[in-house]
C-alpha cells in the first residue's frame, strides 16, 4: 500500500508540472489529428524518467518455469563409519555445517580389540628382533600383525609411534580422509559402536543437485535439452547453468511424474540444501519483433507509447505473441525502427487523460 501511495504522489507531481503545458497545447490541438499526442519538453522528459528504446528483431522463445529444491549431490557424499568396535571417548566434530579438511581429527575410540592387536604386533616385533632362526616366519608374523593394524585405518605415523614407545594404547584417534562439510552427525561421546556404525556424513559442496518433479509431457523435452537456466530465490536476477543428471519415473497421487535432478556448479559456495530454485524451460524459439514487457499498458486494449519526434509521443494499439519473463513478441501495431517508451508509459497515459479533459472543458466554454 505504501508503494502505491508513493507512485500516486509522484504521478500527481508530474501531472501538476505538465498541466499548464497541456492547457496551452489544448488551445491549438483537438481537430488536427494530434489529440492523442503528448508533447513534453526535455526537462519534463528527464523529470518523468521517461526512457526509450528502438524496436528491433531478435530471438525470443516461450518460457515456462519449474520449481525445485536444492539438495546434496549424493555422489559427493562420504559416510565416515567406525572401523573399530568400542566406545567413543571423544568426538571433535560437534556441529553440522562445519567444514572438515583432509586429515582433521574426528574422534577418539577406546577398543579392547585394538589393544589386543597392538600387543600382538609388539610381541611379533620382539620375536622378529630376537629370532636367530626362522627369521622369515617371524617376519611374516610381524607383517601380518602390522597389516591387521592398518585395517583399522591406523596411520603409518601411529604405527611408528607404537614401535617407538613400545606402549600399546586402547584409545585410538581417527582422522578424516576426505574434505567437505559435515551434513550429518550420527553419534555422541560415550556411545558404543560396532564396526561399520556410521559416525558422520561429509559432503563436498562443489556441485549441488536441484530436485524437481515434472510430468511426462515435459520429460521428452528435457531429455532433448539437458542444458538449463536456473535462478535461485535468494539470488534474484542471477542465472546459473544446470544440467540434467538423473530422472526416475514415480507414481504420485495417481499421476505419472518424474523426479529430475539438475546438477549446478557451486564453486563459489553460495548454494545450500533447502534453497528454492526456478528452472526455466525455453521452447519454440524464433526471430521476431520484441520489446520489454515494461513497455505495455494493458487495459481493454494493449497499447505501447511511441516517440514520433523529439518530445512528441503517441499511443499505438498492438497485438502480442509469445513472451518470457522479460520480453514479449509484437505481432502488429509496431515496426522495426519505431522508438518505444520502455519506462514512463503510465505517466504519458495520465498526461493524455488530463489533456483530453482540458480539451473537453475548452470546447464547453466555446
Amino acid at each position: 500500500m505504501k508503494l502505491r501511495y508513493i507512485i500516486s504522489f509522484l504521478v500527481s507531481l508530474f501531472l501538476l508540472s505538465c498541466s499548464e503545458n497541456a492547457i496551452n497545447h489544448s488551445e491549438h490541438e483537438g481537430h488536427d489529428g494530434t489529440e492523442n499526442m503528448v508533447i513534453l519538453t526535455k526537462e519534463e522528459i528527464i523529470k518523468a524518467n521517461i526512457q526509450i528504446d528502438t524496436m528491433r528483431v531478435k530471438n525470443i522463445s516461450e518460457q515456462s518455469t519449474l520449481t525445485g529444491t536444492v539438495v546434496f549431490n549424493e555422489t559427493q557424499v562420504t559416510i565416515i563409519s567406525s572401523r573399530v568396535k568400542g566406545r567413543l571417548e571423544r568426538v571433535y566434530v560437534r556441529n553440522t555445517g562445519e567444514y572438515i579438511s583432509k586429515g582433521k581429527l574426528l574422534y577418539d575410540i577406546y577398543s579392547e580389540e585394538l589393544l589386543a592387536d597392538e600387543n600382538d604386533y609388539l610381541i611379533a616385533l620382539e620375536l622378529l628382533n630376537n629370532a636367530k632362526s626362522q627369521k622369515e616366519t617371524a617376519k611374516q608374523l610381524a607383517d601380518g600383525a602390522r597389516k591387521k593394524l592398518l585395517q583399522w585405518t591406523i596411520t603409518e605415523e601411529q604405527i611408528q609411534e607404537l614401535e617407538k614407545t613400545n606402549k600399546p594404547s586402547a584409545t585410538l584417534s581417527f582422522f578424516s580422509h576426505t574434505e567437505g562439510y559435515i551434513t550429518e552427525l550420527s553419534v555422541h561421546e560415550g556411545e558404543y559402536v560396532e564396526i561399520g556404525t556410521p559416525i558422520a556424513k561429509i559432503s563436498d559442496l562443489g556441485t549441488m543437485w536441484i530436485e524437481v518433479q515434472v510430468y511426462g509431457d515435459e520429460v521428452k523435452f528435457l531429455r532433448q535439452n539437458p542444458k538449463l537456466s536456473v535462478e535461485f530465490e535468494v539470488y534474484p536476477g542471477k542465472l546459473f547453468s544446470g544440467e540434467i543428471v538423473f530422472d526416475n519415473p514415480a507414481l504420485e497421487t495417481n499421476q505419472k511424474v518424474n523426479l529430475i535432478r539438475v546438477k549446478v556448479d557451486n564453486k563459489e559456495n553460495k548454494l545450500r540444501p533447502g534453497m528454492m530454485a526456478y528452472i526455466y524451460l525455453k521452447r519454440n524459439e524464433k526471430r521476431t519483433l520484441v520489446i520489454p514487457k515494461s513497455s505495455l499498458l494493458v487495459e481493454k486494449m494493449i497499447s505501447v507509447w511511441v516517440q514520433t519526434s523529439d518530445g512528441m509521443f503517441e499511443p499505438r494499439m498492438v497485438t502480442t505473441g509469445i513472451e518470457n519473463k522479460i520480453e514479449i513478441e509484437i505481432l502488429s501495431g509496431l515496426k522495426e525502427g519505431d522508438i518505444v517508451v520502455i519506462s514512463g508509459a503510465f505517466l504519458l497515459k495520465s498526461e493524455q487523460t488530463i489533456k483530453q479533459s482540458s480539451n473537453s472543458m475548452g470546447g464547453m466554454q466555446h
